[in-house]
């Protein structure tokens, strides 16, 4: 009985990754005392005519532990949980837009000054909508900027986007303290574009399996054969001739009853 044979050109499938971050430091800072509370688990943001009891917010990441390039960050968000303020320096939650810049000193969570905020270019709005709740914004160009230039991470400052208004903005985040509502940034790698198969051609001459496929493009592939399509696959073991631009395997047929053949790329 003649074996039948049959080929299939396949693709490795990529999937998408995410990292999800939580920061290595974060605090907020009161205006009117200039003074931090960054033992405190709560970071606020609000708005104050002439900034006189304003709130501003500061968190960092380290991204050492991302593992990916920049040119492969798909999206990157922030994500924290607002919460009802209730802290010394809150009050009730007032909806309100957060501008999200990049903040361009060093700082630490328990020696930060109100002079010690640099907001740089504005990266992102968040509208913060109700307490109780988690809020997201993209900020996939912050992010790639700080791996482009690690020593640009000096983490990202919140501030009220409309500032000198009465009654400013009023919400309470829950800060990195509490794990299961920490701040985090999650990070997505990108799915590369599906690379389609090099075409491959089979015949049988004279007894002899003859199966060929073009040089152009064919980096990274590999014939692969089994006796059922489901399972079992393994790279060939004859040696591919190159001549005229085309690889060329002969195979001499097996007792199989069917062999298939394709093309795989991991």
């Amino acid at each position: 009985m003649k074996a039948a044979l049959f080929f299939f050109a396949l693709c490795a499938v990529a999937t998408a990754e995410t990292v999800t971050l939580t920061p290595v430091k974060d605090s907020d800072v009161y205006s009117y005392l200039d003074m931090t509370v960054g033992n405190s688990i709560t970071l606020n943001v609000n708005a104050s005519v002439g900034m006189q009891h304003s709130n501003h917010a500061l968190i960092q990441f380290n991204l050492a532990a991302l593992g990916m390039p920049a040119n492969e960050i798909a999206s990157a968000k922030l994500k924290i949980y607002s919460m009802l303020p209730g802290s010394e320096f809150g009050g009730s939650f007032r909806a309100g837009d957060i501008a999200i810049h990049r903040q361009g000193a060093t700082w630490t969570e328990t020696g930060l000054k109100w002079s010690h905020l640099q907001p740089l270019e504005k990266v992102a709005v968040m509208p913060v909508t109700q307490s109780n709740a988690w809020v997201e914004v993209d900020i996939t160009s912050l992010v790639a900027q700080w791996v482009t230039t690690p020593a640009s991470n000096f983490g990202l400052l919140m501030r009220p986007d409309a500032e000198n208004v009465e009654p400013g903005m009023n919400a309470e985040f829950v800060g990195r303290e509490v794990a299961a509502y920490s701040p985090q940034l999650i990070v997505t790698r990108g799915i590369p574009p599906a690379t389609a198969p090099p075409v491959m051609a089979i015949t049988n001459q004279g007894g002899q399996i003859i199966i060929e496929w073009p040089v152009t493009g064919s980096s990274g592939w590999t014939l692969q054969e089994s006796d059922q399509p489901t399972s079992g696959w393994a790279a060939t073991a004859a040696t591919a001739t190159q001549t005229n631009g085309v690889w060329r395997v002969v195979q001499t047929p097996g007792s199989s009853a069917s062999r298939f053949f394709r093309l795989n790329k991991p």
